[in-house]
């Protein structure tokens, strides 16, 4: 197997993860990812490192994942035609993907409270700032409550891997959604 076939296999194994959301077996999942403080994932609303959606560590990451699974949609990533680059024990890809509805709103609602609420606790914005950041993040979960169950949104994925003990494993992560 080559060495891209190895990373787009690893690829896969993140696909089945979110697929399964299982959160029992999160612990093995996480090994798809460098044992690091130095790890990231980068969600689709970050806009500052150390801020709302941009985590770095292992155990950040591992919570980030665990929220994933359980107020997320369905994530289907295009692993076939995912473009991969290796360099030496580097590789970072590309592709598409879709994140669908699948759970009501309500479900997720406190954890969107908290996630507003982070703006009012940040010490970096202004007054204006914080109000237009929280506003803004609700705007965006209304709207996708209004979208309903069943719809799909359109994002980008990428990565950065590194071959650790043998395997190829998640060091950088970045989920993006177009505009629209």
């Amino acid at each position: 197997m080559t060495d891209s076939n190895d990373v787009r296999a690893t690829l896969q194994k993140f696909q089945d993860g979110y697929t399964c959301r299982d959160v029992t077996r999160l612990d093995d999942f996480m090994q798809l990812f460098v044992h690091s403080d130095a790890i990231e994932m980068i969600g689709i609303g970050a806009s500052k490192r150390a801020a709302n959606e941009w985590f770095e560590g292992f155990n950040q990451v591992r919570e980030f994942v665990a929220n994933d699974w359980k107020y997320w949609g369905d994530v289907r990533l295009d692993v076939e035609s995912a473009k991969i680059t290796v360099y030496g024990d580097a590789a970072w890809l590309s592709t598409t993907g879709t994140v669908t509805q699948t759970q009501t709103f309500d479900a997720a609602l406190e954890y969107h409270l908290q996630d507003m609420k982070a703006y009012f606790d940040r010490d970096d914005l202004s007054a204006d700032q914080k109000l237009v950041e929280a506003t803004h993040y609700g705007m965006r979960r209304l709207r996708e409550r209004a979208k309903g169950m069943g719809h799909s949104w359109a994002l980008i994925f990428t990565a950065v891997l590194l071959r650790d003990g043998g395997a190829w494993r998640f060091h950088t992560q970045h989920w993006a959604m177009p505009v629209d």
